[in-house]
């Protein structure tokens, strides 16, 4: 166990920051908390994978996971990042079917996981949370829609723009630019943009030629937002 790791304690195995549980009744949240099994994961750790059988419901505690598939059966493509209070595994938990995706860690991590029965029994003992659920649900359709309408539409170059701009913040200096902060590697650009590694390096070098961003150190610094969003949109 690494010293991260090691920062986790049995204090720190509560529920009461998970957002799915909020209607939980404090009496009931309890008892979830005893029939959950507790696990800590390394960076690079696989949670569940791609067809995996089982159907627990996992309930993310501490950290950071990423959720991933692959097209063609080897190149990455990011769905999404699980943090702090998240919950992630309801599907097979609700139709018993095997695992959609990947999920992996990216940091040390804390979960929690509940079985099947236990996790549809309380969706039927706590309609709120039920409700919660699905609310939920729709915000994820909403975003995977919006996710392959640009993986279908855009060019894997465009598809590489649109995210330097999604990860992009205003820069704190004040002289108009956009900041990456620890910008991540080109296999985990690829991997959240469904393109391929080399189209990344392609696309971020041809950028940087024409002045329309600049790497420092671990960042990114993009010097010339409008002339991004345009090539993001042609």
């Amino acid at each position: 166990m690494n010293k991260e790791s090691a920062n986790f304690h049995k204090s720190d195995r509560v529920l009461s920051g998970v957002e799915t549980l909020m209607e939980v009744p404090p009496e009931k949240m309890a008892e979830i908390e005893s029939k959950c099994e507790w696990r800590q994961v390394e960076v690079g750790d696989i949670i569940i994978d791609v067809n995996d059988m089982t159907t627990n419901v996992y309930f993310l505690v501490k950290g950071k996971l990423r959720v991933l598939n692959f097209v063609e059966g080897e190149q990455e493509v990011q769905f999404a990042e699980i943090e702090d209070g998240e919950t992630f595994g309801e599907m097979s938990a609700i139709d018993l079917k095997g695992r959609s995706a990947r999920v992996i860690a990216t940091t040390p991590a804390l979960l929690a996981s509940l079985s099947a029965e236990d996790f549809r029994q309380l969706l039927i003992d706590c309609p709120r949370m039920t409700l919660a659920l699905l609310k939920r649900f729709s915000m994820l359709i909403r975003t995977l829609t919006s996710r392959v309408t640009h993986l279908s539409t855009m060019s894997p170059h465009q598809r590489v723009y649109h995210e330097l701009l999604r990860l992009s913040e205003p820069n704190t200096i004040g002289d108009g630019s956009w900041i990456i902060m620890n910008a991540p590697n080109h296999t985990d650009i690829a991997s959240r943009a469904g393109a391929e590694k080399q189209v990344v390096a392609e696309a971020i070098g041809n950028l940087a030629r024409d002045g329309v961003l600049e790497r420092q150190y671990k960042n990114i610094v993009i010097r010339d937002r409008t002339r991004l969003q345009q090539l993001a949109s042609l």
